[in-house]
């Protein structure tokens, strides 16, 4: 299957291709002029030079492909208006295009996040049922992406994923736990007792590739996990064994991180730089919980994840030794 890949230089993307290429499917990946292609020149891929800001130009590659797996996007913008010209309008002209573009596409995956349902408790194999409540500008412009992309799901097999928290080789964002977890000293928002789901990357990638290959309604959208939930003193503790370390964890006030968050938004604001901690992620932050499970991967693509939060820091954390990370 030749499947046309957005966001194939991120973390995440990176990982969809490799993934792609073991199952025997032909990636083909967008680039802009400024990507860093190192990766993808070493794994002998196709690309596709476009960017999101022009869907109409990502037509041949649409055109050309058996599916579609979307996982473009940003987690960090100038403005909040960033958000949702990228995560929401760009997507849902995305999708507009691949369902008019190929009579013949066999599947529109989006990756969008659990911040598009907002804060949760749905542990094990428990359905989510209330209501999509977003609580930041990344998480309702993450939703939008959602809509838009299921106004199409009657004119293309439309998936949807919802990761929580994907951590694995090359995240750069798990790694701070990782980094401070090895020298034994872990600060925590709070108590650090607010519970959540997290996901390995090569479980998200295994899941993704089994959308394409497994037959299921359009208009899925699946809430993925590891199979249990955690608090942050949970996640440090398994991020410090590997090193044979148990980190002490250092609760930091509330009103530390908020004087943190404006910190960094003015920092931006001076320097014209997107900013990844501001009063928006915060918000995010300050949630008791965001649990999720994956009770529908399992009934409908027979899916189960292989990768528990002690393997997955285990094996992440000698990758990041192996690789001068640590």
């Amino acid at each position: 299957m030749r499947v046309f890949v957005t966001g194939a230089t991120g973390f995440v993307g990176s990982h969809v291709v490799e993934g792609l290429i073991d199952a025997g499917h032909e990636p083909l990946c967008l680039v802009r002029e400024t990507s860093d292609t190192e990766h993808l020149d070493d794994l002998g891929v196709e690309t596709y030079l476009g960017s999101l800001d022009d869907i109409e130009g990502l037509d041949g590659a649409v055109t050309s492909a058996d599916a579609v797996i979307h996982l473009a996007g940003i987690v960090k913008a100038k403005q909040p208006e960033d958000f949702y010209r990228i995560n929401g309008d760009a997507t849902e002209a995305l999708a507009e295009l691949c369902a008019g573009s190929s009579d013949t596409l066999e599947r529109f995956v989006y990756v969008s996040s659990l911040s598009a349902r907002g804060p949760c408790f749905s542990p094990g194999t428990e359905p989510i049922e209330e209501p999509q409540e977003p609580v930041s500008h990344y998480g309702r412009s993450k939703l939008r992406g959602e809509e838009g992309t299921l106004e199409y799901a009657e004119s293309m097999p439309v998936t949807i994923f919802r990761p929580p928290p994907v951590y694995g080789p090359r995240d750069y964002e798990m790694f701070r736990v990782f980094q401070g977890a090895s020298m034994g000293v872990a600060p925590i928002y709070g108590g650090g007792e607010a519970k959540l789901s997290v996901v390995h990357i090569f479980d998200l990638v295994d899941a993704i590739v089994t959308s394409l290959e497994t037959d299921h309604p359009s208009g899925a959208v699946f809430p993925i996990d590891d199979g249990s939930y955690y608090s942050w003193k949970d996640l440090v503790r398994a991020a410090g064994k590997p090193f044979g370390k148990e980190p002490v964890t250092i609760p930091v006030p509330p009103f530390l991180f908020d004087m943190g968050a404006r910190a960094s938004e003015l920092w931006g604001k001076l320097t014209g730089q997107a900013m990844m901690f501001t009063r928006d992620k915060l918000a995010e932050m300050k949630q008791p919980n965001w649990v999720c499970g994956h009770r529908d991967l399992t009934e409908l693509l027979d899916w189960s994840p292989n990768w528990p939060l002690e393997r997955g820091a285990e094996q992440t954390a000698k990758w990041y030794v192996e690789h001068g990370w640590l």
